[in-house]
């Protein structure tokens, strides 16, 4: 009977995760993520259910199963540990990672570099912090359109001057990718800079070609897409969102103005788009006499479940 009781009463919660979300935009704020402090050497802000972390309320958003901010002491890090059936990438922030595999691959990556892996059918890695400063890095997983798949590794670096005021598509899938609407200069919501000496500087032509016939460097066995960018401040960047598709933004550092004020959100929180529309972002952090960066984001862009 108290299992037939507990069961009942977990079944809206559970009706509620499977269902489809919301039309709209939603801030997911960075104080409603759940902080995991096992061991001395890890913290990690869990965007969704993992380990020992358990809501039914928060176990995906679309393919998006798994996105975790760790930050990881010097000379510590994850051991040898299983995956399998799952698209598995990170993105550094700070520091250097150390990734090591049971197919024999050992890499050592920086601030903008992303480290993929396709679990598959199985696979065995470590993930090391080998250096003397903290490594901060996003670990995202995505769920494959089929299991069993071969196990693969890559990697791909990014130059500074690709990732500025601008979206870049880093990470694809089996289906294309939107493309980000060339950038502007606001300085608030809706109005368009004219370039007036000491406000943030204006994108050069071929800078904005090269965002836009980017081609991403990692492909996922599912149907999303990873842009990330890092804004100056009053730089405002958007991502077209079709009806049929959904996306799920984190201000990694700095913050943003969403859609000319419709939300804001601070470093680590997040935004759940779905049900179709523009994505548009500008940069409210790094004010001139503040310093900082003006906005470093990551959007995932997915077919909607």
């Amino acid at each position: 009977a108290a299992l037939a009781a507990a069961l009942a009463a977990a079944l809206p919660a559970l009706a509620a995760a499977m269902a489809p979300p919301a039309a709209g935009v939603r801030k997911v704020p960075a104080s409603s993520l759940h902080v995991s402090t096992p061991v001395p050497w890890l913290r990690s802000v869990f965007h969704f259910s993992f380990a020992d972390y358990m809501d039914l309320r928060r176990m995906r958003f679309g393919a998006l199963r798994v996105l975790n901010d760790d930050l990881v002491s010097p000379r510590s890090g994850f051991p040898p540990h299983p995956h399998r059936d799952q698209e598995i990438f990170t993105y550094v922030v700070e520091g250097e990672l150390t990734h090591e595999d049971s197919r024999g691959n050992r890499e050592t990556l920086g601030r903008g570099s992303l480290q993929y892996m396709s679990a598959g059918k199985g696979v065995v890695h470590s993930e090391m912090n080998e250096g003397d400063a903290t490594c901060r890095f996003l670990q995202v997983w995505i769920t494959p359109e089929r299991r069993g798949l071969p196990v693969s590794y890559g990697s791909h670096v990014t130059a500074p001057e690709q990732r500025r005021n601008g979206l870049l598509h880093v990470i694809g899938g089996t289906g294309d990718g939107p493309a980000p609407v060339p950038f502007v200069t606001r300085r608030g919501p809706g109005a368009v800079e004219d370039g007036h000496q000491g406000e943030p500087p204006q994108p050069q032509p071929q800078q904005q070609r090269q965002q836009q016939q980017h081609q991403p460097a990692i492909r996922l066995a599912a149907d999303a897409n990873v842009y990330i960018g890092e804004l100056e401040h009053g730089v405002e960047v958007a991502l077209p969102v079709a009806a049929e598709r959904m996306a799920y933004a984190v201000c990694i550092e700095g913050g943003v103005d969403v859609n000319g004020g419709e939300e804001e959100l601070a470093a680590r929180d997040a935004l759940m788009v779905a049900g179709g529309g523009a994505l548009a972002l500008r940069a409210t952090g790094g004010a001139q006499g503040e310093g900082g960066t003006g906005a470093h984001v990551m959007v995932i862009e997915m077919a909607a479940a």
